[in-house]
């Protein structure tokens, strides 16, 4: 009988309580405004009350809410996007929509004249501000750290657009299906790894807190870098990566030889062995919706052998 991982089925778990807490936390605490008047606000990152309507026109500059605002309301509701989305993502669901690039559309956001812009919060305070002055609603949607924030902001910013039901619904197929992932693999057959990337002469991590965590874990492996302390986007140095020696090791397309080309690492694990695997970019660094799919490629990469293979593992 198959086995739900038991690592990966905790981290879920707690992902699924932490949402459900803060969506409780939102229409606990901000189901009126501070005037009485009987008007619904949701909470966004920064603590600004944001009334809850149908808006007709929105606007995002987030990758996070251009995917979740597909998937929640009617298409023709969303003006403009993100421009990473438009040259990113294929769905056919865009291709009339306006591209943005954060600050330097400010004057075409503004003339747009949107109900709502959603934003994260990297974006330029001053820029915000000039929105504001402009008298946009603006949603800021603050960090993102994978599940941990992406989670409860499903849940708000369908609560904010009042479809609450339709952001509860599509968190928690969200969670499901990344639950299903590596239902397959059994706790005893779960492989160790962690991502590494370099960017000019740096290695560096994506762990706890972050996107690339959820999606290894997610994926069926022991995020090893999580499990030794690091957390966020931590730059290894020789002597730490060559310490963990991960037997498995995940990184970007184009970086699997150079890494192991890097002096001393060849005698890492997954250099031996030939277990350095890249996952497609644009899957890697999806911090919303294509965490799932992320996921996905992860456990086939990784566990492509089947169960036959944790079995031979074994026997060795």
């Amino acid at each position: 009988m198959k086995r739900v991982n038991e690592v990966n089925a905790a981290l879920l778990v707690a992902a699924l309580i932490l949402g459900v807490v803060l969506t409780g936390a939102v229409s606990k605490r901000a189901p009126l405004d501070d005037r009485g008047g009987g008007v619904r606000t949701v909470e966004d990152a920064t603590g600004e009350r944001i009334a809850v309507r149908e808006y007709a026109s929105i606007v995002s500059t987030s990758i996070v809410a251009d995917q979740v605002l597909i998937e929640i309301i009617e298409p023709n509701r969303l003006l403009a996007v993100s421009g990473h989305t438009l040259r990113t993502q294929e769905s056919r669901a865009y291709q009339d929509k306006i591209g943005v690039e954060h600050a330097r559309d400010i004057e075409t956001i503004i003339e747009l004249r949107p109900d709502i812009v959603f934003i994260n919060n990297f974006i330029d305070r001053r820029q915000v501000e000039r929105l504001k002055d402009a008298g946009l609603n603006v949603f800021d949607m603050g960090e993102m750290r994978g599940l941990e924030t992406l989670l409860p902001n499903i849940r708000r910013l369908a609560a904010v657009l009042d479809v609450a039901a339709r952001g509860e619904e599509l968190a928690d197929d969200l969670l499901r299906k990344l639950e299903a992932v590596s239902a397959d693999v059994a706790a005893e057959d779960r492989r160790r790894g962690l991502y590494v990337g370099i960017h000019g002469d740096r290695l560096y991590g994506g762990t706890a807190g972050t996107s690339f965590h959820d999606v290894l874990v997610a994926g069926g492996l022991i995020d090893m870098a999580a499990e030794a302390g690091f957390h966020g986007w931590p730059a290894f140095t020789n002597e730490q990566l060559l310490s963990l020696d991960p037997p498995w090791i995940i990184t970007n397309p184009g970086t699997e030889r150079s890494l192991c080309r890097h002096p001393g690492f060849e005698s890492l694990s997954a250099c031996r062995s030939g277990q350095v695997r890249s996952i497609e970019t644009q899957l890697l660094t999806d911090p919303g919706l294509g965490i799932l799919q992320a996921a996905e490629a992860v456990h086939a990469v990784v566990y492509g052998d089947g169960i036959q293979g944790l079995v031979e593992e074994r026997r060795q």
